[in-house]
């Protein structure tokens, strides 16, 4: 019986990170670039074959009956767009909040939308009806409120469909999980639709910049030529990614990127690749990249592994019976792996426990430092990138993986890349965190790699030639990389405090707020100085003792009102307002809700706060509840 436990033990770790095909002289194979290039008849039919046929064997699944596949750890701010002024009249809008994004002037979908005068706002909850056939069924509304005056606020309409929404000029655009809806709300009170369109997938993600909705939706199938909304997509407009042979070939499924004219709905431009299910979507004023990790292929690795160090530790008998199934043609992945099975079996039955054991201490450990070596090159993150006129695409890799959108920024049509690489759990002690600088055409000519070793990246912000990082294992460093020579940055400073941060919102010249978890798992805001880039600093932090928040991982859920330094974060029932002044962070308002509290927004001196039952109306002169709509 222990050998059996001996060998699941030899077998898992042989395969738990597999992913890279070697040669003769233990180098990683020379075909290491990753690309997307437009497809054609043969060679789509040839990717979708490769794709469907890659399963996961592993050694351990072949011996054992267990399949392990790798562990992904996943998560998602410019300053907000502000009006300033001052109004005597309620009935004014000077100024009012947009959505916080991460690059200013391109928005991003959100639950709530104002232009001072309306809110638009779609509750998380749908209703439940039944209908003739009692057949039950749901649905989300969105709620068109009258916002001023705010002591006057109500609701004035609602529109029966509910979901992510954009508002562009007149236009209240809703995504839903089937449709895009676009409303003309000239006249908030009678909403008129002007045109919708089938989503025709998934949704992924959007943006709206200069009129246009730019629109990422998924379907889990690879076909080709696509018929997506009336428009076809041949396969010169289907991007097949060409990976090495050291990364899985798992893409199964098609990701349609188009840009839609919001007035009229006709689509301009449109798109397919496919991709994992593991994306991050960032846009620029000029680009959009749509990223996506990248895994090791563990059936190569392991079948290249045995084939450099059978010899090494079997009989040669063993080793030759080795050697010869792996060099047969005839015989696939599969095959391969339940005759090299049956061969070991054989052998290890054979071996004294005490020697089996050590034999398998030797393998894991020889094991462990070949694929530390490589690493870097078995973990990927591919990314494309598409001009958003012409869309047209390029394509490259950096090595690890993002945590979100933030970790991607273009500067000076530079791309800046914040990478973790060591996304499994046998390498959570051995991670190491980098910055990648890649140019117009994704060709990697910067670096700054193995920050902060057995610890991952949380939170990251790319601001001007500076980037900020937040990495976390057990204190949070707060790193600052000058990134001014785009093929030499350079780290400048850290700062070391107890928990972490997973976002970062710049406040100032020389300020960041960041929020996170103290050491004890409770809700932390800090306050960081960085004017001094070698030396940042915590001037202030303000612990709360809630644990959840959805601005722990949903930027939209921030507000911060710079004119008067104020800050609103939705925490369980309680919207909690700040006033940041003279570096100190000071509540000045617990707002409770009947239920949990999702956004908040200013218009002019009021701050409006948002839940799915009701929305309040505090006056900022002396933070009263003036108001309270109910929306049930």
């Amino acid at each position: 019986m222990k050998w059996k436990i001996f060998l699941l033990i030899f077998v898992i770790c042989f395969v738990a990170f597999c992913g890279c095909t070697f040669n003769k002289n233990n180098n990683v194979e020379e075909n290491r670039e990753f690309k997307v290039v437009p497809a054609n008849e043969k060679t789509f039919k040839e990717f979708v074959k490769k794709s469907t046929n890659n399963n996961y064997y592993g050694v351990y699944n072949i011996f054992s009956g267990f399949k392990v596949a790798a562990t992904n750890v996943k998560q998602n701010v410019n300053i907000e767009d502000i009006k300033f002024g001052v109004s005597l009249d309620s009935n004014i809008v000077e100024r009012y909040s947009k959505t916080n994004v991460q690059v200013e002037g391109i928005d991003e979908a959100d639950i709530i939308k104002t232009d001072g005068n309306y809110i638009y706002f779609t509750p998380l909850w749908s209703y439940i009806v039944k209908s003739n056939l009692n057949y039950p069924y749901s649905y989300r509304v969105t709620y068109i409120i009258k916002a001023l005056p705010p002591e006057s606020a109500k609701v004035i309409n609602n529109i029966s469909k509910g979901g992510n929404l954009y508002l562009y000029k007149d236009n209240l655009i809703i995504i839903n999980y089937n449709k895009i809806l676009n409303y003309n709300v000239s006249n908030p009170k009678n909403p008129v639709l002007k045109w919708d369109m089938d989503l025709n997938g998934s949704y992924v993600d959007s943006r709206v910049y200069n009129g246009k909705l730019y629109l990422i939706v998924s379907k889990n199938d690879l076909i080709c030529p696509i018929i997506w909304n009336d428009v076809k997509i041949n396969y010169n407009k289907y991007y097949i990614p060409i990976v090495p042979n050291s990364i899985l070939n798992n893409f199964d499924r098609t990701y349609i990127i188009s840009s839609i004219d919001i007035d009229s709905g006709k689509i301009n431009n449109v798109i397919a690749t496919s991709g994992t299910y593991d994306t991050t979507v960032y846009m620029s004023k000029n680009n959009i990249y749509f990223a996506y990790h990248l895994i090791p292929n563990e059936n190569k690795l392991f079948l290249n592994f045995l084939k450099e160090n059978s010899h090494k530790y079997f009989p040669e008998n063993i080793a030759n019976l080795i050697d010869k199934i792996l060099e047969d043609k005839l015989f696939g992945d599969e095959a391969k792996f339940v005759e090299i099975r049956t061969i070991l079996n054989a052998y290890f039955k054979t071996l004294p426990s005490e020697e089996r054991l050590n034999l398998i201490n030797k393998i894991n450990k020889d094991y462990e430092i070949y694929l530390e070596k490589h690493w870097e090159e078995l973990e990927k993150t591919g990314i494309m990138k598409i001009d958003i006129n012409t869309f047209e695409v390029k394509s490259g890799s950096v090595p690890g993986r993002l945590i979100n959108q933030f970790a991607m920024d273009e500067h000076n049509n530079y791309l800046r890349v914040a990478t973790t690489i060591g996304n499994y759990w046998k390498f959570r002690d051995k991670t190491t965190n980098n910055i990648y600088v890649l140019d117009k055409n994704l060709n990697i000519v910067g670096k700054l790699t193995n920050l902060e070793k057995g610890e991952r990246i949380y939170a990251v912000r790319f601001l001007g030639d500076k980037a900020f990082v937040i990495t976390y294992k057990e204190t949070d460093p707060l790193l600052v990389i000058d990134l001014k020579n785009p093929k030499s940055p350079k780290l400048l400073g850290e700062l070391k405090i107890p928990g972490y941060t997973t976002y970062l919102h710049p406040i100032g010249d020389n300020k960041l707020i960041g929020i996170g978890k103290d050491d004890d798992g409770r809700i932390k805001i800090s306050l960081f100085d960085v004017s001094n880039y070698s030396n940042p600093k915590e001037l202030d932090k303000y612990k709360l003792p809630e644990y959840w928040s959805p601005a722990l991982y949903n930027h939209h859920a921030f507000l911060w009102d710079e004119d008067k330094n104020i800050m609103v974060i939705p925490v369980e029932t309680h919207a909690y307002i700040f006033k940041i002044e003279n570096d100190r962070i000071t509540m000045v308002k617990d707002d409770k809700h009947k239920s949990n509290v999702l956004r908040s927004l200013y218009i002019n001196n009021y701050i409006y706060t948002f839940s799915n039952n009701e929305m309040h109306i505090i006056d900022e002169n002396n933070w009263s509840v003036i108001k309270k709509v109910d929306f049930t």
